[in-house]
């Protein structure tokens, strides 16, 4: 015979543990509805103001790039006074971009170019210190190795070579790097280690006709 189903009273499923962690549960939901409201708009204000800033970011980089475009173009026609000014105006408008930091390489050239060492070294400094493996790394490193050099800091120009050398990526850039080294070396009386590095060189079995030549002419300064 079956048995009669057992009436379930409120006082008892009051007592359910399950049961009053859910009633818990709402109850703390309820009381702290408004609380979790602001959470929410808080933290959909902050997704919504982070997705704002990468697309300025974007925007502030295909500005700066294009900016820096035309200063190229107008650098490439010898317009140096205007170009001067549109690479002046990169870096200033488009402070901490990768396209101000090339703008310092360019500046930099043109003052090393009108034999400003002083400007150019500022310039082409800061450009190392924000992009020390950029693609114009090797580049502007031999322009300060060579101002270091002419001031009678060979030893210092060197050093910027063997950071440069250090850093580089492109075989092509490490193999300018260390001729210009070798030749330093020669000066400061060095000569093994300029022969070393230039007999490296020609050893190479992809060595180009242009490094070739420079690196026998450096050796033919060294044994002679």
């Amino acid at each position: 015979m079956l048995r009669p189903k057992k009436k379930i009273t409120r006082k008892e499923i009051q007592r359910d543990p399950f049961l009053e962690s859910v009633d818990k549960a709402q109850a703390h939901l309820e009381e702290n509805r408004s609380k979790y409201l602001q959470l929410g708009l808080v933290l959909l204000i902050l997704l919504f103001g982070y997705n704002v800033i990468i697309d300025k970011q974007s925007q502030l980089d295909i500005d700066a790039s294009a900016s820096l475009g035309d200063a190229l173009l107008t650098l490439d026609r010898d317009d140096l006074t205007t170009a001067q000014f549109q690479l002046e105006t990169v870096l200033n408008e488009y402070d901490n971009t990768p396209s101000a930091s090339v703008a310092e390489f360019y500046l930099g050239k043109m003052s090393y170019n009108a034999d400003d060492k002083e400007e150019a070294g500022r310039f082409l400094n800061s450009y190392l210190n924000k992009s020390p493996k950029g693609f114009l790394a090797a580049s502007a490193s031999i322009m300060l190795a060579d101002i270091a050099a002419n001031g009678s800091l060979l030893k210092e120009g060197i050093e910027i070579l063997d950071k440069g050398i250090r850093n580089v990526n492109s075989k092509k850039d490490l193999r300018l790097l260390k001729l210009r080294k070798a030749e330093l070396e020669l000066r400061q009386g060095n000569k093994d280690i300029a022969k070393s590095i230039v007999e490296e060189l020609l050893s190479e079995d992809d060595i180009t006709n242009w490094n070739k030549q420079i690196a026998q002419e450096i050796l033919g300064r060294i044994v002679s």
